[in-house]
């Protein structure tokens, strides 16, 4: 897109999610270059070999089950940033659609500066760039804090030692024993820093982007519900049929938008759902086994992941939810115009739009698991049912 193109507006909108996708090569704006084909390979890449390491490093089977356990934890992140990553790679066509669009509608708000539709238009931003930070936030904690207690200080030595230990950011030390004397050592540990931080926005960073692009849709839907609710036949002439074509064409067009969205996240939203269902059945043994012998560092942390993994599936489920509710109160909106006013021609023809907008959109998980509200309730109480009869048992 031309410079013109992108204001302020997009910049607030946009900009968080370039930030985090642009690092893996698949901010879709620079779809077709090559450098950004190189980080795109180097995420992939340090993504699986992640998921390798951590999986020899549990091979080697040198360390106790609680360590085990996060490693395994780390390494399903790992192997689900890499697919999702791929996956958004391989749709980067519908995905540019969608932010084409979105810098389209900031740019076109610029010029017709509507009060009201800057506000409705804001408001949804700012949802996602909320929601945004406050999933990206925690994870970027998480990942530092590996980091932090990977390093050779003397701070976290034994107590009845003052020689530092020298630990790797991803808790590869039996893989790795044999360099912790050497300089390779050093090259090691700044690898592992960047698979951390490749892992960590590779996760959490396509679920922000999904929900950010489902919001600027919901406001467009918004917006054309308003449309619709003000739309008046003020001379009854061809001017206003075409005025009224203009809104049935943008309603095609958002609807085609949220195919995109579909299309592109469904698979992502499949291997999460999956994945999420694996470790919510181990961390719910590890927090009942932390809350029996009184541990309580575990039973945190592995709260912290239980928390983390359901904020993921509830980003999926809210968005899906909205998308769809906005789409059916599009139909209420076209009733409550003035439509018993106009020709009989374009009487005829809300009822299309009303058709239209009763037929159901979903954003589904792999195209047989509806994302709704109601789905993640599902999932929430079969995740209670599952640590209860684990207390039990």
């Amino acid at each position: 897109m031309s410079n013109k193109s992108w204001n302020s507006g997009t910049s607030y909108e946009l900009s968080i999610y370039k930030i985090i996708m642009w690092p893996l090569g698949i901010w879709p704006l620079n779809r077709g270059e090559v450098f950004s084909e190189v980080r795109l390979f180097l995420a992939a890449m340090t993504q699986a070999a992640t998921f390798i390491c951590l999986d020899i490093e549990m091979w080697n089977n040198c360390r106790g089950l609680e360590d085990i356990l996060d490693i395994f934890v780390l390494s399903i992140f790992s192997l689900l940033a890499c697919v999702k990553g791929l996956l958004a790679r391989y749709h980067q066509d519908e995905i540019y659609s969608n932010v084409s669009s979105a810098i389209d509608d900031w740019y076109a708000l610029s010029i017709i500066d509507n009060s009201n539709n800057r506000k409705i238009m804001m408001k949804h931003a700012r949802i996602g760039r909320i929601v945004c930070i406050s999933l990206m936030a925690p994870a970027s904690t998480g990942t530092l804090s590996w980091i932090i207690l990977a390093l050779p200080l003397p701070i976290f030595a034994p107590a009845n030692s003052t020689d530092a230990i020298r630990n790797f950011p991803l808790q590869t030390a039996c893989t790795f024993e044999s360099f912790t004397t050497s300089t390779i050592y050093y090259v090691i540990f700044i690898v592992q820093i960047y698979q951390l931080i490749a892992t960590c926005l590779g996760n959490c960073g396509n679920d922000v982007f999904f929900f950010g692009l489902g919001m600027h849709i919901c406001g467009q839907l918004e917006i054309l519900k308003n449309e619709f609710r003000t739309f008046v036949d003020v001379d009854k002439m061809t001017t206003d049929r075409k005025r009224f074509q203009l809104l049935v064409r943008r309603h095609t067009h958002l609807m085609d938008l949220v195919e995109n969205l579909e299309e592109s996240f469904n698979l992502i939203i499949l291997s999460q759902l999956v994945m999420s269902g694996l470790l919510i059945c181990i961390m719910g043994i590890q927090v009942i086994i932390a809350l029996k012998i009184g541990d309580l560092f575990s039973g945190i942390n592995a709260g912290v992941v239980l928390s983390s993994l359901m904020s993921q599936l509830f980003l999926y489920s809210y968005g899906g939810d909205y998308l769809t509710s906005q789409n059916e109160d599009l139909a209420f909106a076209a009733y409550e115009s003035m439509w018993y006013t106009w020709p009989v021609n374009t009487m005829k023809d809300i009822g299309f739009v009303i058709f239209r907008a009763g037929k159901p959109i979903n954003i589904t998980a792999g195209k047989f698991v509806q994302m709704t509200l109601a789905t993640f309730m599902d999932i929430l109480k079969l995740a209670v049912s599952y640590m209860s009869v684990l207390q039990i048992a």
